[in-house]
């Protein structure tokens, strides 16, 4: 139970979020890749920060040197203490909350300029005007973060959860100037294409480049739509 508790607790309202099952599959999958672009021995030599962990889907079943595990519902914590006893695991509000709450040991990656990886698959919720959940959704994306974004003229992208998480990975990078900061995640592909995220591409594209990728269709995670890929 305590395995399957992403597709077993409170569904509909995790589906309001935008947070979706990450299959076992498809993980082992994202390991094989991220293995090809920074050696086999990345998880002995990047810190590992999975900051929308849920249940700890992505790291549970491996072993990191220096893994850091959070998520905004201490339930989550609860339902997966017993995976990745190495990893420090932490609630943390990733778009609302400031740097100073984070543990001591992140900090001191950060200022040490260690080789750094965000790995996560953080939620794809947005505000919308049409659907009967618009209204849940638009109170989950009005976050610290997307006041920020908008107020950088980001645009019409900012509504959206998954491009928030990233920006404040970009913000992070910036404030501690690191040097070797990686996004490996699941996401719409939406930020490299739609109009809508033309301003954020300026941004992002100058703190980071595309190294690969593949695109599958969203279907594949927890019964989605087969309308939209990942």
């Amino acid at each position: 139970f305590t395995e399957i508790s992403d597709r077993l607790i409170e569904d509909t309202n995790r589906r309001n979020k935008g947070e979706f099952y990450t299959p076992t599959l498809f993980v082992d999958y994202a390991h094989d890749m991220i293995s090809k672009e920074f050696g086999e021995d990345w998880k002995e030599k990047y810190v590992v920060w999975d900051n929308s962990a849920g249940s700890k889907n992505l790291t549970r079943d491996y072993y990191f040197k220096e893994l850091y595990s959070s998520t905004l519902e201490q339930a989550e914590l609860d339902i997966s203490k017993n995976y990745n006893k190495e990893a420090v695991s932490f609630q943390f509000d990733f778009l609302n909350d400031p740097l100073t709450k984070l543990p001591k040991g992140l900090i001191e990656a950060f200022e040490q300029d260690k080789p750094i990886i965000f790995f996560m698959n953080p939620p794809y919720a947005r505000n919308t005007g049409d659907g009967i959940l618009a209204g849940t959704r638009e109170s989950v994306c009005k976050t610290m973060i997307n006041e920020v974004m908008l107020e950088e003229g980001i645009g019409a992208c900012s509504a959206n959860l998954y491009a928030q998480f990233i920006y404040r990975c970009m913000t992070i990078k910036q404030y501690y100037n690191l040097t070797n900061c990686n996004i490996c995640l699941f996401c719409k592909p939406s930020y490299m294409s739609s109009p809508s995220y033309k301003q954020f591409r300026s941004v992002f594209l100058d703190e980071f480049h595309y190294e690969s990728g593949i695109l599958f269709n969203a279907s594949h995670f927890d019964d989605c739509s087969d309308k939209w890929g990942i």
